[in-house]
């Protein structure tokens, strides 16, 4: 049992740090410092800083995998579209460190590298899914090729709201009003293709979550 909980300190800590510093400026000492343990007793469990980072990613990856398995012929209404997005947004600022500068954290973790391909593919397959599923229920009109560039333009949207909330609104982060607004963003982005009732009924809850924001 204590193994266990010592583990799970140490992943927890992490995460924390991580978030609030930034992963390259964590080192295994600070860890162990705000742990309040030795650092004999991390390296016991974690052989380096590589080894928690790819273990808090598999505990995000299993957490998140539920929201993108989205079934091909799977019927969608904007609500469910809304529902999924909240979750998504709420899990990646959790785990915000990922999205901080993934460019340099898979530079220095290959096997995080590989991962977040894998995962980026089933992202889009997801965001694919969704689209289709909002059309096979007659909420929304798109081409072929439009849904593709909606489909890639909400998983940029999803993969880099974080690092451009840092630089263009420091601190929101903290008090969730960055992922409010970068919600409302992909709101904006598919309400245009809604058939009605739905449009109105998106636009105003995206301009709601703007309102909110402010």
């Amino acid at each position: 049992m204590a193994r266990r909980n010592t583990r799970e300190l140490i992943l927890e800590t992490s995460l924390g740090l991580f978030n609030e510093f930034g992963e390259p400026n964590v080192t295994t000492n600070h860890i162990a410092d705000e742990a309040d343990i030795s650092p004999g007793n991390l390296y016991y469990h974690f052989r380096s800083k590589n080894d928690i980072v790819l273990e808090l990613f598999k505990r995000f990856l299993v957490r998140f995998q539920p929201l993108i398995d989205i079934p091909e012929d799977v019927l969608l209404q904007p609500e469910d579209l809304w529902i999924q997005l909240h979750l998504s947004f709420e899990l990646k600022s959790e785990y915000r460190f990922i999205y901080r500068n993934m460019a340099d954290l898979t530079a220095r973790v290959p096997d995080l590298e590989r991962a977040l391909r894998g995962l980026l593919q089933r992202e889009r397959k997801a965001a694919w899914n969704s689209l289709t599923g909002l059309e096979q229920a007659g909420a929304l009109q798109i081409e072929k090729h439009e849904k593709q560039l909606l489909a890639d333009s909400i998983l940029l949207n999803l993969t880099y709201w974080i690092p451009f909330a840092e630089l263009t609104e420091p601190g929101r982060l903290d008090d969730s009003q960055a992922q409010v607004v970068a919600i409302a963003r992909v709101l904006q982005l598919v309400t245009p293709w809604l058939r009605q009732p739905q449009q109105d009924q998106f636009r105003t809850l995206a301009l709601a979550y703007l309102s909110h924001s402010s």
